[in-house]
């Protein structure tokens, strides 16, 4: 019989597999070794391709590390590299912040302007206000905690406080350097004593270095100004500005006018030379409004009758308080008005040497008056004018000014030129403010010493000449000393010590009259050298004369100078006051 082997094989299989699936072994001793052979090797296998994988994972991990790491490694050295090049200032010196003229200012230059207009900005504001410093800024919408380049100064304009800082920084730099110009096209040098000002500005900036523990100064300038900022570019920037300042402070020395110029300046303006003593109660028409309602917001509305009577009110008070025969039944009048009455101070205002030009219109032509007498008294209206909605003008009252004329001084008293001799207290102690304070017992010892110098003197030559040995000889005051104690042009307004300038221009002193006088600093004898030809009128009239030359001067080269910006990227202007 012959197997169609087609057919065959189909059929053993089946009953193959259908016997090993009822669990009937057919295998052969040698089948069974292949197939555990064969297990083993499929295990293995499943093994090394696990490994395999692992591997393959723990390539890619290592890839990606390397390469994080790589990158980290790359920024660490972009990052190094920046600050060595920001370090070299390199950067700074080459980008162009501005140019004026043929002026090319680079940033180091334009971070010394804005940083210094920064600074002393802030110094005059807290000069100016003490401890409203910080309700003053809080006013002007400026935050002393934050960045000046997050703070909007102009929303109109889009412009930030750094803006406004930057924009005055430049402005100085454009002043500077036009004048810089003019002095060098002027062959203009700077005096002795400028140039040691500028030396003496470079050892400061040595000894602030040192003062707040820094290696070097070039460290100490670029620490407070920024990148590549150094004693070099420092020096250069403050020896044109110095040269500007000099330059312009030596054409204004140079000014002269002469008398008809004065004379001719004063015609139509001879009030604002004059001063006035004077004392004044305002009685206000809202102080005496009476009923009124309350609105929902607690605000309070007024009637026009109500605000009528108020005003009739106030003009009564007024006008009884004008009944006064001086100035001391004024101020006991004022004390006894009902409205006065939890008031112990209540008096009026006394306002004394008060320039014309400083006095409110109202009533000053009163007091200007030719007939005017001391203790002249009278009663002025406070009106108030103001357009409504149809453009038509509407007149307020709003109170009346009681008035007492005191006195005038049309400012006909020679300036005054002193000499002086100081013998400086010794000792003192320290009080809570650092203020030194002198006993009693050093201040009688200076007084002594002076007193007996100037018996010294009285007993010699007595005159200017031994003054001047004796001031050389034994003076503490070495800032005058060198050239004999003088003081030149004193008047009334001067920035001496009160008891200095007052003896000195006192209306009774003549020429070789001495004394002693006493200040904070120490005792001083005085020699009254004589009355300086022109009188304090004249003074005044000419400062007003220089002051308008100098603004035209000034105005007409600034105009004609201009500054472009360039690159200001490199200018710190996050800049954060409360850290200055």
């Amino acid at each position: 019989m012959r197997y169609n082997t087609v057919d065959y094989a189909p059929k053993m299989a089946n009953k193959y597999t259908n016997r090993t699936m009822r669990g009937i072994d057919y295998m052969s001793a040698s089948d069974k070794k292949k197939l555990r052979k064969a297990e083993k090797l499929a295990a293995m296998t499943e093994k090394q391709l696990k490994e395999k994988t692992e591997a393959k994972k723990l390539k890619i991990t290592t890839i990606v590390f390397v390469a994080i790491l790589a990158v980290m490694v790359l920024v660490a050295a972009v990052v190094m590299s920046i600050n060595i090049v920001n370090n070299t200032g390199i950067i700074d010196k080459s980008t162009i912040a501005a140019t004026t003229g043929e002026h090319k200012i680079n940033s180091v230059q334009m971070n010394y302007y804005y940083k210094d207009v920064v600074n002393n900005t802030v110094s005059n504001w807290k000069s100016s206000y003490g401890d409203s410093f910080s309700l003053y800024t809080q006013l002007m919408g400026l935050d002393v905690t934050k960045p000046l380049d997050e703070q909007t100064y102009d929303s109109e304009n889009n412009k930030t406080w750094a803006d406004y800082f930057l924009d005055s920084a430049l402005e100085k730099a454009k002043v500077d350097y036009a004048f810089y110009d003019l002095a060098m096209a002027d062959n203009f040098e700077l005096s002795e004593e400028q140039q040691s000002e500028l030396d003496y500005n470079k050892q400061m900036m040595t000894l602030y270095a040192q003062l707040y523990g820094y290696t070097s100064v070039n460290d100490y300038l670029k620490a407070m100004y920024g990148y590549g900022c150094d004693l070099e570019s420092y020096q250069e920037y403050t020896r044109i500005a110095t040269i500007a300042s000099a330059y312009y402070n030596q054409h204004e020395a140079n000014l002269e006018f002469t008398d008809t110029d004065i004379r001719e300046y004063e015609e139509g303006k001879e009030l604002n030379y004059s001063f006035f003593d004077f004392a004044v109660y305002y009685v206000n028409a809202v102080s005496y409004r009476e009923g009124g309602t309350k609105g929902e917001d607690g605000n309070t509305t007024y009637t026009d009758a109500e605000i009528a009577a108020s005003i009739v009110k106030a003009k009564e008070i007024a006008e009884e308080l004008g009944k006064s025969e001086n100035l001391v039944e004024l101020d006991k009048a004022i004390k006894a008005l009902e409205i006065n009455a939890e008031k112990e101070d209540a008096a009026s205002n006394q306002m004394l040497d008060t320039q014309y030009t400083k006095i409110s219109e109202v009533y000053r032509d009163w007091l200007a008056d030719e007939d005017r007498k001391e203790n002249d008294i009278t009663v002025v209206e406070h009106k108030t004018t103001n357009t409504d909605a149809n453009n038509n003008k509407i007149e307020t009252i709003n109170g009346y000014y009681v008035l007492v004329y005191l006195g005038r001084d049309d400012s006909m008293r020679h300036l005054a030129d002193v000499r002086h001799l100081l013998v400086a207290f010794e000792g003192g102690t320290k009080d809570e403010d650092g203020n030194t304070v002198y006993s009693d017992e050093e201040k009688a010892k200076a007084k002594e010493e002076a007193e007996k110098l100037l018996q010294t003197w009285k007993d010699g030559d007595a005159n200017v000449d031994s003054f001047i040995a004796l001031v050389k000889e034994h003076s503490d005051d070495e800032g005058s000393a060198k050239n004999g104690g003088l003081y030149e042009d004193i008047h009334k307004a001067s920035n001496y010590v009160e008891n200095f300038r007052n003896w000195a221009i006192d209306d009774t002193r003549k020429e070789g009259d001495t004394g002693v006088v006493e200040s904070p600093y120490g005792y001083h004898i005085m020699f009254y050298v004589g009355d300086d030809e022109m009188t304090y009128r004249d003074y005044l009239i000419k400062q007003d004369l220089i002051n308008e030359a100098m603004d035209n001067w000034y105005n007409g080269i600034v105009e004609a100078s201009s500054i472009t910006r360039g690159d200001l990227s490199r200018i710190e202007t996050s800049l954060v006051l409360g850290s200055n």
